[in-house]
């Protein structure tokens, strides 16, 4: 975005319109000038780069078009202070000894030579380097030049989002790139409803002046949506922007104007608050088998689509997340509609729903859901997606009961059989623990072949050191041998640390 001062528009009968740039002879000469002075100006002062450029708005061109295009030079620039001492420090020394005034120069002379001598530095260095840190004396330290024709493109787009800061909404179509639109939506933070087919969607956000709070913020967020619009192919959009004196005015674009813009490149991931960071973070810690998954696909609703917080994905099953948080009254009456549906209409949508309780919206969403106060509370949901994995265990016996396995070789895993076949490992173990394959036994998450077993019984007496079996039975094929032990009716006497022999149970422990 530009500052508002900048932005170059036309208004008629009720519409408005930036001054987009054309790639004309004229204005490519204008854009190549600019870049000039700034690729001949590194180790310049800001301000000689502006009085230079300043020669530029007494020539054909609106001066606001010369500031506005530097604006977006100065994106690919580096300024610094350059200073061997703290500017601030300079300033606190020589203001704190004159008391804020000065009456004569020589009163001024020895304020200098005695901030000189406390800070450590030459008398020179006070006067030149106490307002080294204000823009205009900042150095120009790097460049890195765009095209002209990049130029006069990031422009058309500057200008573009700095007249829909002012907007009330704006609506628009594309014919593609929706997957990426939605998910800059929710990453974004906007408000939006959304109508239409799959695929053929029409979005309507709300505009940062609809916002009661945080404009600024919220109109930032807006112009970083629409690289994502404009890079489909086909697309229009139409705004209602707040005008002078409060005037309403109409704006509408659409690819086929012809207006060059640059090619967008994807924002990065972030979140959409601290609240949705801090429960990602505290999840991922807890090494949960279910993966959580940030920006998961939408779901299409009655009109619409819904975009979730997040999903959490277990052998190719879904669970939603949807966090109500605040919003306007209209916005979480809209979110509530999208959740009522979801939970009464669509089947097969597996959706968590945890809502903040100072909304007071509990009642009003059907079904079970979680309600928070400052942080969203793991155990809730951890418990229900137990219940789902145990579900999805249950719903696989049926299908693993009748599954023809063939099992080779002297000890199997039952994980690489999972893997094999496209089962949970869980199921596969609930089979075998009942009906093992023919000649092989379940010891622990392992298939070991009955001539094997005896083998492995053979080279296990009692009083045998546990660090002296462990690498015989690693030579067999066996990993962890405590599961094999206790199949075997024996347990582990503890001596000390790092020492441990094996031991027969007794009768009574082995029948219990």
């Amino acid at each position: 975005m530009l500052p508002s001062e900048l932005l170059v528009a036309k208004t008629f009968k009720g519409t408005i319109k930036p001054c987009y740039l054309s790639p004309t002879p004229p204005l490519l000469d204008l854009a190549k000038s600019m870049i000039g002075i700034y690729q001949s100006s590194v180790g310049r002062k800001r301000s000689e780069i502006r009085s230079q450029l300043k020669l530029l708005e007494y020539g054909p061109h609106n001066f606001r078009l010369i500031r506005g295009l530097s604006a977006i030079l100065d994106r690919f620039s580096e300024f610094a202070a350059e200073s061997p001492v703290d500017p601030k420090a300079i300033r606190r020394k020589v203001f704190s000894l004159s008391m804020g005034f000065v009456p004569s120069k020589s009163m001024r002379d020895k304020i200098i030579l005695s901030a000189s001598k406390e800070l450590g530095v030459p008398p020179e260095w006070i006067e030149r380097h106490m307002w080294s840190d204000l823009e205009g004396e900042q150095t120009l330290i790097s460049f890195t030049p765009p095209s002209p024709m990049d130029l006069l493109a990031q422009y058309n787009l500057s200008v573009t989002q700095t007249l829909l800061f002012k907007s009330k909404f704006v609506e628009f179509s594309t014919d593609g790139n929706w997957k990426r639109i939605f998910r800059s939506i929710k990453r974004l933070g906007l408000m939006y409803s959304i109508s239409g087919t799959a695929g053929n969607y029409t979005v309507l956000v709300e505009g940062p002046i609809s916002i009661i709070k945080m404009t600024e913020r919220y109109g930032t967020s807006l112009a970083k949506l629409l690289p994502e619009i404009i890079a489909s192919r086909n697309w229009w959009l139409r705004a209602q922007i707040i005008g002078r004196g409060n005037r309403l005015l109409n704006f509408e674009l659409k690819s086929s104007d012809g207006v060059q813009f640059p090619e967008s490149a994807p924002e990065p991931l972030t979140y959409d608050s601290s609240l949705e960071e801090s429960f990602a973070r505290r999840f991922a810690s807890l090494g949960s088998r279910w993966r959580l998954l940030r920006e998961p696909d939408p779901i299409p609703v009655l009109g619409g689509v819904m975009i979730p917080d997040f999903a959490f994905e277990l052998k190719g099953k879904r669970v939603y997340l949807e966090i109500v948080g605040f919003w306007t009254p209209e916005y979480l009456r809209k979110k509530i509609f999208k959740l009522q549906h979801i939970r009464e209409h669509i089947a097969g949508v597996d959706l968590i729903i945890a809502a903040d309780s100072e909304l007071g919206v509990s009642e009003e969403i059907p079904g079970d859901i979680i309600t928070f106060k400052g942080e969203i509370p793991l155990k809730p949901i951890l418990d229900r997606l137990d219940l789902r994995e145990r579900e999805i265990v249950t719903s696989e016996l049926e299908t693993v009961k009748h599954l023809q396995i063939t099992v080779e070789g002297t000890c199997v895993n039952v994980e690489d059989l999972s893997a094999k076949h496209g089962v949970s490992k869980e199921s596969l173990l609930r089979r075998f623990s009942s009906q093992p394959p023919e000649g092989y036994s379940l010891v622990g998450e392992t298939l070991i072949r009955s001539d094997h077993l005896r083998k492995l019984s053979s080279l296990i007496t009692c009083g045998s050191m546990l660090e002296t079996l462990t690498e015989t039975l690693k030579r067999e094929g066996i990993n962890d041998p405590i599961p094999l032990l206790r199949h075997l009716g024996y347990t582990i006497k503890w001596h000390g640390l790092g020492s441990a022999e094996v031991v027969k149970n007794s009768p009574k422990e082995m029948q219990s």
